[in-house]
Formats: structure tokens, C-alpha cells, sequence
């Protein structure tokens, strides 16, 4: 999920307590936001590149 998405999930979209609990400036949290950070099984994610689509086989 978005970073944005989980902040609002389990901090009540309160980006300053995200960034306490995980012992960080409230920046660095808008700098994951703008850089389209997403979350994955509670580890923080960042993209690096686009994938090309593969069509799946039947």
C-alpha cells in the first residue's frame, strides 16, 4: 500500500507520530511520500525502476 495509505491506517494520517515511532524527521516522511514510497509486509519500499509487462501464459 501507499505510505500515505498506511499512515493513515494506523497512525490516523498523523505523518509527525509516523515519524516519532520510527525515529525520524517529519521531512524524511515527506520526502518518502513524494518520492512514492509504499509499504510491504510493514517494510518501507521505494521504487527503483519500471518493470516492461510480461504477458502470462494460460
Amino acid at each position: 500500500m501507499k505510505l500515505t495509505e498506511y499512515i493513515e491506517k494506523y497512525y490516523d494520517g498523523n505523518k509527525s507520530a509516523f515519524a516519532r515511532a520510527n525515529g525520524v524527521l517529519p521531512q524524511q516522511v515527506n520526502n518518502w511520500i513524494n518520492g512514492d514510497y509504499v509499504v510491504v509486509n510493514n517494510v518501507l519500499c521505494s521504487p527503483r525502476r519500471d518493470l516492461v509487462p510480461v504477458e502470462l501464459k494460460k
